[in-house]
């Protein structure tokens, strides 16, 4: 998932049991959510929003399943495959396949994987999402050549026979299972997107879903509402029969306290204190895996300047930023990864023992923008700078936050900010295209490794573009993902170098806070599961009890 709205609600490393033992059920199996904004399209290899991915992750089933262990623990556990074996030189995967079906009754089968993953991998579909399969054979190859039959071949992945999926490395993949839980690896129906084209994923009626539900109304930017999957392999595990998905709330709390739905995240900590002792609310808080930040443009003259992007980055004072704006819930981000992420079964932040920002302490700000602006031959004076800067979203939430980060580049830089408010799909499309000049953006890692953050930005990934391209990181980054093992050190030094580079050296972009997830629920909900990594909130397994 890419883009995130922010809403005024850090990753720490508890880990949390919130989901408990099935005793007793309410009759009626039923559940209201909220989503801030409509998918734009659940087409796996066209999606990039986190909203369509809440939804593909309930109604597909990919190889593996991002889950919660019942000690809290983060685990990976079969899903559209039942087992798996390796080779002894960790390069061939082969996945058997369960005996599940589509909900049109027809069988789910490894020519679906398979023409799912190359379809993510199609340059004329030109995914977001495509450089995440690049650890596969040929993938990489494929994506950025002419699209030809014959390399489509190349791809090391095959379907072996109705039930066996084979899948091919480029070189050892630490974090492989992590991804084969991710959208890129759901399967898809060949006749389906061949007869719908472009409709398809954006109708009903152009679908059918593998996963725990399926969804049985879809009327656009107000609701839609999923049903039990009858025919998913694995639907004795799921109580709910119906889930109603209310589209584009932008106040889930006063929505839970008056009735209108069961749970709500990302509620602000400063809101929920509101909560009081007789509203049978829970508060559920979280690790999460993302992290703020400001990007710049640097196909703009003003920021395609080193310096001027440094003074930018060290003009924001991260301690503020925490405690004023997001009342100490976000902790100060002085590195673009997240402190939960791991590699292998270390902390990569506590490993590296490096906050690459604060390596830039000692640089003041406006000396660094005057010294740009006069090697980029502009005048000297930061009053003259005028930034233009992307905010996602209209609402009085959103102009509090662009107001606090105005007022801190103009008090520290003298700079003049003027802010663009537009709403989410607007926003998306102009990161997307690089129609802009300055953004907030969130970013939430994909799998549980260092890459999951670092591989987004190695030339050509066409996820986020900043213009923006080194080939020593690039260098850096493709050589730790060939080292398959975590313990690795010079993996762990790449990836060191390789962020020192991103945030200090070349200021591409300036993580501002790590983020923690909050989720608020009425007591009857029951067995609510939140991975790291997979679905904000994993619904397959909610039940209620005592429900009025």
């Amino acid at each position: 998932m890419i883009f995130i709205i922010f809403s005024l609600v850090g990753c720490n490393k508890s880990s949390n049991k919130i989901h408990s033992e099935v005793k007793k059920t309410d009759l009626k199996q039923y559940l209201s959510i909220e989503l801030e904004g409509e998918p734009k399209t659940l087409d796996q290899s066209k999606t990039s929003d986190s909203y369509s991915s809440q939804i593909l992750y309930e109604v597909n089933e990919a190889l593996t399943r991002s889950e919660v262990d019942e000690n809290g623990k983060n685990i990976v556990k079969p899903a559209g495959a039942e087992s798996w074996e390796v080779s002894s030189d960790r390069l061939k995967w082969t996945f058997h396949l369960r005996d599940n079906k589509w909900s049109d009754g027809k069988k789910v089968t490894a020519e679906d994987y398979e023409y799912g993953i190359k379809r993510n991998l199609d340059p004329e579909i030109n995914s977001q999402n495509a450089f995440l399969l690049y650890p596969i054979k040929g993938a990489r190859n494929f994506t950025e050549s002419d699209k030809t039959v014959s390399k489509s071949e190349q791809i090391g992945i095959k379907a072996v026979d109705e039930k066996t999926l084979e899948i091919v490395l480029e070189a050892p993949c630490a974090y492989f299972l992590d991804l084969a839980s991710y959208q890129v690896m759901q399967p898809q129906r060949k006749d389906l997107i061949e007869k719908f084209g472009n409709k398809y994923g954006k109708e009903l009626d152009t679908m059918a879903f593998c996963g725990p539900f399926s969804i049985s109304k879809w009327t656009h930017n107000k609701e839609m509402e999923l049903i039990k999957n009858k025919s998913y392999w694995d639907n004795k595990a799921v109580k709910l029969e119906k889930i109603l998905v209310k589209l584009g709330g932008e106040d889930s709390l006063n929505s839970l306290l008056n009735g209108s739905i069961d749970l709500a995240k990302d509620v602000n900590l400063e809101y929920s204190k509101t909560i009081g002792k007789n509203e049978k609310v829970d508060i559920i808080k979280l690790p999460e895996p993302s992290v703020n930040f400001e990007l710049y443009n640097q196909n703009n003259k003003l920021f395609s300047n080193s310096k001027i992007r440094k003074a930018f980055s060290l003009a924001l004072d991260r301690e503020e930023i925490s405690k004023s704006l997001w009342k100490g819930v976000y902790t100060p981000a002085y590195g673009w990864i997240p402190p939960c992420i791991r590699i292998g079964d270390v902390y990569f932040r506590d490993k590296v023992n490096f906050e690459p920002i604060k390596s830039m302490k000692s640089e003041e700000a406006k000396k660094l923008l005057i010294e740009g602006l006069k090697e980029l031959g502009m005048d000297g004076d930061p009053g003259k700078v005028t930034v233009n800067y992307l905010q996602s979203g209209t609402d009085i939430k959103q102009k509090d936050i662009a107001d606090f980060f105005q007022k801190m580049y103009s008090k520290n830089l003298g700079v003049n900010i003027k802010v663009e408010y537009v709403d989410y799909d607007l926003f998306s499309k102009k990161i997307i295209s690089g129609d802009y000049q300055m953004a907030s953006v969130i970013w939430r890692g994909d799998y549980n490794d260092p890459s999951a953050y670092l591989n987004m930005w190695v030339k050509d990934t066409k996820l986020i573009p900043t213009g923006w391209s080194s080939d020593e990181y690039d260098s850096l980054i493709r050589k730790a993902n060939t080292m398959g093992d975590n313990k690795n050190e010079d993996r762990i030094k790449n990836f060191k170098e390789a962020e020192n580079i991103l945030v200090a050296k070349e200021a591409v972009i300036s993580p501002t806070v790590y983020r923690n997830k909050q989720i608020l629920k009425r007591e009857y909900v029951k067995n609510i599961m939140a991975p790291a990594f997979g679905p904000d909130i994993e619904l397959k397994y909610v039940y209620t009890n005592g429900r009025e």
